[in-house]
């Protein structure tokens, strides 16, 4: 084990913790290996340096407590069972959240964030390409498949070849 990166002293208690050090070469060159510290509905971003250094590349709001948080290639992800989902864009480091139906699981596959969620239905986002909405500019989430019964989807395991 060798340390990489030591963030700043913190005020708060880490909860939730991600770490992207799988892309090489990327959008972001040199700042491809990120970091982000999360607790109750904020979240604290850090890109890393080669040298072990990082630089605090944004401190972001859900509004209500997470229940994950992790990366899908470069993108950030946070999810609340509550219905709300925030996704961090690497290209435009714009941080944009929505409001969705109460999420009960998730998974990804390639770029896609996957929802289940409590009325059935399943969502995707393809986070990758950051598709926004031109009428309202929100975060465009698309229903992949609605039970007929309604039952909630409970658990998500997506493998794409």
């Amino acid at each position: 084990w060798q340390q990489v990166f030591s963030s700043p002293r913190l005020d708060w208690v880490i909860e939730r913790a991600a770490l992207n050090a799988k892309v090489l070469g990327g959008a972001l060159g040199d700042h491809d290996k990120m970091v982000a510290a999360a607790s109750c509905s904020e979240i604290i971003l850090w890109a890393l340096r080669a040298d072990g250094s990082g630089s605090e590349s944004g401190v972001f709001h859900l509004g209500v407590p997470m229940d994950a948080l992790f990366f899908v290639g470069n993108q950030l992800i946070a999810t609340s069972h509550t219905g709300k989902i925030g996704v961090w864009n690497a290209v435009t480091k714009h941080w944009q959240i929505q409001d969705v139906v109460p999420i009960n699981s998730y998974d990804a596959a390639g770029t896609f964030l996957l929802l289940g969620c409590n009325n059935g239905s399943i969502y995707y986002v393809d986070v990758q390409k950051f598709p926004l909405r031109m009428k309202d500019n929100d975060l465009l989430v698309t229903e992949l498949y609605r039970d007929p019964t309604e039952d909630a989807v409970t658990a998500l395991s997506v493998y794409l070849t």
